[in-house]
């Protein structure tokens, strides 16, 4: 973990600097990345409810994060790690996208290792398709996912929507364009004793920097990734979530 943070860290401090597709808050979006660009993720939920003010909006009841880091090795070919707290989770995947100039699309492979309790290791394997569309009338984009999740044996699918303008705020001089995002993640086959009884979403406000995105959400889940988010949740509670993009 500390390799991570070094990681992250340097990747921080670069100068250099690329434009930066447009994310969305879990979803998989198109990684568009030249040889030797890189990017880098930190997601976190908090576990507490949203309104529980006295609870600080339910970040003194910890939460869950997930990193990733991604480098490509040639043109729009990319090797990804990560890593999530809850159940002290570990990927590494593959990814192609291409820009096809009407939609970007892509495609991931990532093999994982679940900790399901002392020495209990999991492993398998999912893979998500993702398909994002340019910028219709200049402010509006939507992003697909649909894939298939190995260990659980259920199909994987998410929505996601950008509303984005160019910053009309002078006083957000580190902002180059605002969007509100929303996504929503159906259950199309549920998995009995796994399942939450309610579908996954999440919305939030998006700062976005030449090769920064800096999102704050609000999600009905603590899952951070289509593939648990496709699981659903037993929460109609509200958390409190933030993501941190950085390109390098």
């Amino acid at each position: 973990m500390r390799r991570v943070f070094l990681l992250l860290i340097l990747a921080l401090m670069s100068k250099e600097s690329f434009a930066f597709e447009s994310g969305q808050l879990s979803l998989d979006t198109p990684n568009v990345l030249l040889q030797g660009e890189g990017a880098f993720g930190i997601r976190h939920r908090f576990y507490g409810e949203i309104d529980d003010v006295d609870r600080f909006f339910g970040a003194d009841d910890g939460g869950n994060m997930y990193l990733t880091l991604k480098y490509a090795l040639f043109d729009n070919l990319v090797l990804g790690v990560d890593h999530t707290r809850d159940e002290s989770a570990y990927g590494v995947g593959l990814e192609y996208s291409y820009d096809f100039t009407w939609f970007k699309a892509g495609i991931r492979a990532n093999g994982f290792r679940l900790n399901k309790g002392v020495e209990k290791y999991h492993s398998s394997y999912h893979t998500i398709a993702s398909l994002q569309t340019p910028n219709y009338f200049e402010h509006l984009n939507f992003t697909v996912n649909y894939g298939y999740d190995a260990y659980y044996k259920h199909q994987i699918m998410g929505g996601g929507i950008d509303l984005n303008v160019n910053n009309f705020m002078p006083f957000l001089t580190f902002t180059e364009k605002l969007s509100i995002l929303g996504e929503y993640y159906p259950q199309v086959d549920k998995v009995d004793g796994v399942s939450g009884k309610y579908d996954s979403y999440a919305f939030g406000i998006k700062f976005q920097t030449y090769a920064h995105h800096f999102e704050i959400l609000a999600t009905n889940s603590t899952n951070m990734d289509p593939r648990t988010m496709s699981m659903g949740t037993n929460s109609d509670k509200l958390h409190l979530g933030f993501n941190i993009n950085r390109k390098f």
